[in-house]
């Protein structure tokens, strides 16, 4: 018998699409299909896997059921399919945090990361999920045109009226101190800074990439939101490709084991 867990464990929650040639499947729906990088007929579904250095798996999985198959107009497909009328609308992040608290709570598999794209990391449902369990790191891929300050600027309250009732919002101290572009910060790092990494084995050798990390405060509407930890991978040679992670570890020591 294999034991896989691993107290340096790692959760990954992702989707994949299987294309459909009918409509009658459950769920089944002109959509974005992972698989085949488009729109189309499909079927998606949410997977958890976990990985450990003894292997990896996928571990649960749920049918992402789009938001018109519970509407009047679908009352005749969701009876042939027999589906359960108790069955409600849940988003792909919801569906990632009913898996996460089932895995939590079951105990059985140690993690220590959490890994996803930025549909699950923009979720503040599944973040503030994973924010309540202590100990846990997770790696949030990013967009290139996120916004943030390398120190948190100073916010304050300014009053003003609204049809005569006195309102108050927060604004920039210094409005001349605005967040800088993800790709315009990793542009602006000197090579020095970057390190470089064999992430896997190729067909033509190691492949290698260049990586760097920044403490930063992310902008939300033009405010300060939370601190978090931006690990920056690019491409090596002149034509570079970067990618970002968003990181919240409880120290810098957890997000090295696992970037660096």
């Amino acid at each position: 018998m294999m034991i896989w867990g691993d107290p340096n464990g790692i959760l990954i929650f992702d989707e994949s699409g299987f294309v459909k040639k009918g409509s009658d499947s459950i769920g089944v729906a002109r959509q974005y299909c992972g698989t085949i990088g488009k729109v189309d007929n499909c079927q998606v579904g949410v997977f958890a896997a976990y990985a450990s250095p003894q292997g990896y798996a996928l571990i649960d999985k749920r049918l992402f059921i789009p938001e018109k198959w519970f509407t009047k107009d679908y009352a005749a497909k969701r009876e042939k399919c027999a589906l359960p009328e108790n069955i409600k609308f849940k988003t792909k992040p919801q569906l990632a945090v009913e898996m996460f608290t089932a895995i939590r709570d079951e105990g059985i598999l140690p993690f220590k990361y959490i890994a996803t794209d930025s549909l699950y990391g923009s979720s503040p449902e599944f973040i503030n999920a994973v924010d309540r369990l202590p100990g846990v790191t997770y790696f949030v891929s990013m967009a290139s045109d996120t916004r943030c300050w390398l120190k948190r600027p100073v916010v304050r309250e300014k009053t003003y009226k609204y049809k005569g009732t006195v309102k108050t919002r927060r604004i920039l101290e210094d409005t001349s101190k605005t967040p800088i572009a993800f790709i315009d910060l990793a542009k602006s790092i000197n090579d020095f800074f970057w390190y470089r990494r064999k992430v896997s084995e190729g067909t033509k050798g190691p492949i290698m990439y260049e990586f760097t990390k920044r403490r930063v405060v992310l902008s939300k509407d033009g405010l300060p939101e939370k601190e978090v930890w931006l690990v920056i991978k690019r491409t090596l040679g002149p034509s570079r490709n970067i990618r970002f992670l968003s990181a919240t570890p409880r120290s810098a020591l957890a997000l090295q084991s696992l970037s660096g």
